[in-house]
């Protein structure tokens, strides 16, 4: 998460909750050089530039989850969405005389169109991506001889922000490195492009605006109370942990209510756990402290190490999700779940790291520091190992099978030669 300062706002910096920190002066963030931009243009070299835009998933399922995995792009409900024109908005408008009741009312609807959890927020301009362009669908596009709006003018054209979260189902997901986690993943995050879409045209047809893709989608989660950020870099949820799809925010005109930051210890509990950091098969994960990156402190995670390994490993999975499945928030939404999140949650502060060691102790001996489950799903079985020549290892019966990495045995290693070396 990388958050922006619009110079002409004198707005208050928004309150992100524990787990992130604003600490000092930060530099906007230009979307055009996010990861997928710059790979697009090329920067990041020709492997992961081929692996964009000239891979096939060899998994059939596969090439009907993303545009980019796709023999035939118009077979994926992703490039239907981001195609079709966008609709108007109807004149007649629905006054909202009660925000808070229109809040309850927006929520509702979007969980009925899928959504697993809804956030709002009143927009700061630190939310928005430094170009501060309004989007095509006829709210307030700039001409060619207009300047682009800025930050604070479309966070005063749109003073509200939706944030949506999708959790993909948990047994699937817990084949991670797997064609099994990559349907979980990848459908996870079609279903919530449907649901945007929808929500927006929703919104349209109320009589209100809307602008799309403007917005960065973490911090305006955060200040929305959707989650915190863990160690990973990603949203842990209440409910779901980090197995949640995060799309970018709908920004709108219509009058509603700003949620709060919440606080579910992650903060604290990232603290000590580091499961995540110290299984990343590719070290993108700091197993120390927390890093000032443009003025906000954060845990600092290495996203080309992790965004450079896809090319290599496409003939196996596409989507890693080895931080996700061993994050002790992500487990199924029980009731013994929810006893250690309230029992985190009522501690008091000084004494979360006790709480914090129980918790882990006990996820590392009834789950295991990696998990290795054999997952079945349809006629997709965890169990089996294909090899490159194309022979099938037997079936182990308890253990999935996540070929090819191996996890990350030197983490603690690294860790003491840096010690070392500062001595």
């Amino acid at each position: 998460m990388v958050l922006e300062r619009d110079l002409e706002t004198t707005e208050p910096l928004p309150y992100l909750g524990r787990s992130v920190r604003v600490v000092g002066d930060y530099a906007s963030v230009d979307a055009a050089e996010t990861p997928h931009e710059k790979n697009k243009r090329g920067e990041l070299g020709k492997p992961l530039f081929n692996w964009y835009f000239n891979r096939t998933s060899q998994d059939p399922l596969g090439r009907t989850a993303t545009a980019s995995s796709a023999v035939d792009r118009r077979n994926t409900i992703e490039h239907v969405i981001a195609h079709a024109p966008r609709g108007k908005i109807n004149p007649d408008r629905v006054e909202v005389t009660d925000p808070a009741a229109m809040t309850a009312h927006i929520k509702r609807v979007a969980k009925y169109l899928g959504a697993s959890d809804v956030g709002i927020v009143r927009v700061h301009p630190s939310f928005l991506y430094t170009e501060g362009r309004y989007p095509e669908d006829g709210t307030g596009t700039s001409g060619p001889s207009q300047q682009p709006a800025t930050a604070a003018q479309t966070a005063a054209r749109y003073p509200y922000a939706i944030a949506l979260v999708h959790a993909w189902d948990y047994d699937m997901g817990r084949a991670h490195r797997h064609r099994i986690g990559d349907a979980a993943y990848h459908f996870g995050a079609e279903k919530l492009r449907a649901t945007y879409a929808n929500l927006a045209a929703y919104i349209r047809e109320l009589g209100y605006s809307v602008a799309t893709r403007v917005a960065t989608p973490t911090p305006t989660a955060l200040a929305a109370g959707l989650g915190e950020m863990g160690r990973h870099g990603m949203l842990i949820t209440e409910r779901f942990g980090a197995r949640v799809h995060l799309g970018d925010p709908i920004l709108t005109d219509m009058p509603l209510v700003s949620g709060e930051p919440l606080d579910i210890g992650v903060a604290d509990f990232c603290k000590i756990c580091q499961k995540c950091a110290n299984t990343c098969p590719t070290n993108s994960i700091t197993a120390e402290g927390k890093s000032v990156v443009n003025g906000v402190e954060k845990y600092k995670i290495n996203w080309a190490t992790c965004y450079r390994l896809r090319p290599h490993v496409m003939q196996y999975w596409e989507s890693c999700l080895t931080c996700v499945t061993v994050c002790p928030y992500t487990k199924p939404n029980v009731w013994w779940r929810a006893v250690a999140i309230q029992a985190l949650k009522r501690t008091p502060k000084p004494m979360r790291g006790l709480t914090t060691r129980a918790l882990k102790w006990t996820d590392d001996k009834f789950w295991g520091k990696l998990p290795r489950r054999r997952v079945r799903w349809m006629s997709y079985d965890s169990g089996h190992l294909t090899l490159p020549d194309g022979t099938v290892q037997p079936v182990d019966e308890k253990t999935g099978h996540y070929y090819p990495l191996k996890e990350n045995t030197r983490r603690f290693d690294i860790l003491k030669e840096k010690l070392k070396a500062k001595k």
